[in-house]
């Protein structure tokens, strides 16, 4: 879709952070809770991560989707990198999601050097999934009764996609 502007956040994108946060069918596939504050959600992944990407994705103004990718510090794993993202239910199927994960996988191959990104998400979010799939992320597992939601247990589906595949 074009009008799409993927660009790093800004401390004024908070409110419009948090209020994709704010949709229940938003955090319920994600691991977080409810009802978090802005500053959470402008804080969270430079508190995580420091050294991390974050990616806003704007139209007309709006930001209406949030990517943040977690650089994996520890030697033996510096390679991998791990994210998370979310899109504004108004704007879901019109190409949000997909131009977060074009520019994540620009930086990881390009600019990062990143072989192994990851991620776990929730196994019903189909969604989802197609989306990971589409740029060759690749299902590693299930965890059962990973993630608590709603009243309920559910799984999560554990996804990465490999740069370089090994010789192995």
């Amino acid at each position: 879709m074009s009008g799409i502007v993927v660009r790093r956040p800004r401390a004024e994108d908070g409110e419009d952070i948090a209020a994709i946060y704010a949709f229940e069918e938003v955090v319920a596939f994600t691991a977080q809770l409810p009802h978090r504050d802005v500053q959470f959600w402008r804080d969270f992944y430079r508190t995580r991560d420091p050294e991390g990407v974050e990616l806003a994705a704007e139209i007309d103004g709006r930001v209406v989707g949030h990517l943040g990718m977690i650089l994996n510090r520890s030697p033996r794993r510096k390679h991998v990198g791990s994210f998370g993202i979310c899109v504004h239910p108004e704007f879901h199927g019109r190409g949000v999601g997909k131009a977060l994960m074009s520019e994540m996988i620009n930086l990881s191959d390009n600019w990062l050097n990143l072989v192994r990104l990851e991620l776990s998400v929730a196994s019903e979010n189909s969604r989802a999934i197609a989306l990971y799939r589409s740029f060759g992320f690749e299902i590693e597992g299930e965890f059962k009764m990973d993630l608590f939601r709603n009243g309920r247990y559910g799984d999560t589906t554990q996804m990465a996609r490999l740069r370089l595949r090994p010789a192995c």
